[in-house]
């Protein structure tokens, strides 16, 4: 599920400049893509120093194996059962899905705890467009199923109408939010509590409004304060992601 924006969020994640410069969400948006790449390499730079820690040194001298015909002895060739290489890949796996997802796990705690040095400037951007890949029916029958993320949701949430109010709300961020996925079906949502820039059940709001925002990737209105928190965990948070997205990768081709 998806609340005011994606997974993939892009807001002024790479800037070093002075406010001077253009912080609209396109050119956030466009500096994410630019950086993306060279970040990713630095995350599988990063592993594969990792796991070649406890790579075999050659040990095709000794080894018994007839016939063998593997010549380039990387970390996804197919190896003999028997042989040391295949070894080696049985303890990436086990690293990987181990100690070092464990080991991404603290250090994404470590990126939510900083947003606490930060505080809600109540531009109310969040509380007046709100998105889901579920529509308000799929959601209510997710939250009856016990899904708290969706329950909390329908309990704050009510569609919009169409989508031309909720581009009223905030045109710019609508824009971005139908360019990221064109390819997708997106529902737009309002919090009818808000009364002005103020929520008027503030101290009975549930956990999704307490903990907004809920991951460090996520797309959000240029208004919200918490993009200075987003900016400082910005390279921290994409090199997280694609470290995340390698070891995935790793466990569905060496299995």
């Amino acid at each position: 599920m998806v609340i005011c924006g994606t997974i993939l969020s892009m807001d002024n994640f790479f800037s070093t400049q002075e406010n001077t410069e253009d912080n609209s969400l396109n050119s956030q948006y466009d500096n994410l893509k630019d950086n993306y790449e060279k970040i990713f390499i630095e995350a599988a730079e990063s592993i594969r120093k990792e796991v070649n820690a406890f790579k075999p040194e050659d040990p095709c001298k000794k080894c018994n194996i007839k016939d063998c015909k593997v010549e380039k002895k990387d970390m996804f060739a197919s190896y003999p059962p028997a042989c040391p290489y295949r070894d080696w890949q049985l303890k990436i796996l086990t690293f990987l899905a181990g100690d070092y997802r464990q080991k991404l796990k603290s250090a994404y705690k470590n990126m939510m705890e900083k947003k606490n040095n930060y505080s809600c400037n109540r531009c109310a951007a969040c509380c007046k467009l709100a998105t889901s890949q579920f529509s308000y029916e799929q959601l209510k029958q997710r939250a009856m199923r016990g899904d708290k993320f969706a329950k909390d949701f329908v309990s704050v949430f009510v569609p919009y109408k169409n989508e031309e109010e909720a581009k009223k709300a905030n045109p710019e961020y609508f824009e971005l939010l139908n360019k990221l996925v064109e390819d997708e079906k997106i529902y737009y949502y309002y919090c009818p509590k808000l009364s002005g820039n103020l929520c008027s059940d503030y101290e009975n709001r549930p956990d999704i409004c307490k903990d907004f925002p809920h991951n460090p990737l996520k797309l959000l209105p240029s208004e919200c304060s918490y993009n200075a928190w987003k900016n400082e965990i910005a390279h921290e948070a994409m090199l997280l992601k694609a470290k995340v997205d390698i070891i995935d990768y790793y466990g569905s081709k060496l299995k």
